[in-house]
């Protein structure tokens, strides 16, 4: 196997262990599905949840019907699969991030996904059921504000942890 081949596979790092090839690219995809959902949870913070209250009454029914068709692929999916990567980070990290970071991140997720599961999916089902509603809105965005500052931690961490990466591999 020719040098260029072996360092594809494997980096070593600084304490000279070497990381598996597909650690390297986990760490990259994870970084960049955690900064996506870390943006959409941001966006629904400052943008789309905000304006549940400027929608009339009357027509909130159909308009968070709507709303709840348009999500899936560009708000559940990418979410999901992020909250569930992070957690799983600890295993899948690659040699040289540390064992802190990456029990920050998987927090993160986990934190996110119980935010999500137990907090914010139940303020939609309760929009979905009783329309607009001021309070059901503020706990929602309460809700999407805990998951958006803990994304904003795991995506920090995992911005430095593929800049230290990147930076071994020159």
């Amino acid at each position: 196997m020719s040098t260029t081949s072996t360092t594809t596979a494997a980096t070593a790092t600084s304490t000279g262990t070497r990381t598996p090839a597909w650690r390297r690219a986990h760490l990259v995809g994870l970084t960049a599905v955690t900064a996506y959902a870390t943006g959409v949870g941001w966006q629904a913070q400052l943008v789309s949840y905000p304006l549940f209250r400027a929608v009339p009454a009357e027509d909130f029914l159909a308009y968070h019907a709507q709303y709840n068709r348009a999500i899936p692929l560009v708000v559940i999916a990418p979410g999901f699969l992020c909250f569930v990567a992070c957690t799983a980070f600890p295993w899948t990290r690659p040699a040289g991030v540390s064992r802190r970071l990456a029990a920050v991140v998987a927090a993160g997720g986990l934190a996110a996904l119980v935010s999500t599961v137990a907090w914010a999916i139940p303020r939609h089902d309760r929009l979905d059921r009783i329309g607009q509603d001021a309070a059901t809105i503020d706990s929602l965005l309460d809700a999407n504000l805990l998951r958006s500052l803990v994304l904003t931690v795991s995506t920090a961490g995992l911005l430095v942890a593929t800049t230290r990466m990147t930076r071994s591999i020159r």
